[in-house]
């Protein structure tokens, strides 16, 4: 037998806790225990009505600010998974040391650069500019939604390729 207790807003099983039940413990089916707890699982809060049995909390709404930081944590991450798409952490540390060197030499005249620098210089270069584009689409992105409705935002999708620059 399962029990809800509206004094300690916890549930008990008669055959874990036996005598320690709360008195004012009133008895759960197995069903409304587990739907008790998938309301719990979304957030909502397990209240006592005035009978002492349990009930759910009423779904709030998030506000349009919620909804905007919602949004705004989407595109962040998926402007980061794009980026790393493009290059690892790894990858654009070596590609920051390749242009780097690479305009250094240049720079200075100490050193000419080979071809398999110039190369490297290159792909560094394409992939700084792709992710420039990435990090700009995001920027864009999110001042484009800083006047979004509820509606607007609770329907937004940062994953959907026509908010970002054309990868390849």
């Amino acid at each position: 037998m399962i029990s809800w207790s509206p004094s300690t807003k916890h549930f008990y099983h008669a055959e874990i806790h036996g005598s320690t039940v709360p008195a004012d413990s009133v008895r759960v089916t197995a069903r409304r225990h587990t739907e008790l707890l998938e309301g719990q699982r979304q957030g909502r809060a397990i209240l006592a009505t005035t009978t002492g049995k349990p009930t759910l909390s009423p779904i709030l709404k998030p506000t349009v600010d919620q909804l905007r930081a919602f949004a705004i944590a989407d595109i962040k991450a998926e402007a980061a998974r794009r980026i790393l798409a493009v290059a690892s952490i790894a990858r654009q540390t070596n590609d920051n040391a390749a242009i780097a060197a690479f305009a250094l030499g240049l720079a200075t005249g100490t050193k000419t650069a080979d071809g398999a620098q110039k190369q490297e210089a290159s792909a560094a270069l394409r992939r700084r500019a792709a992710i420039d584009a990435l990090r700009a689409a995001s920027n864009t992105l999110e001042h484009k939604i800083a006047t979004w409705s509820a509606l607007a935002l609770s329907s937004f999708d940062a994953s959907d390729d026509g908010h970002w620059p054309v990868e390849g």
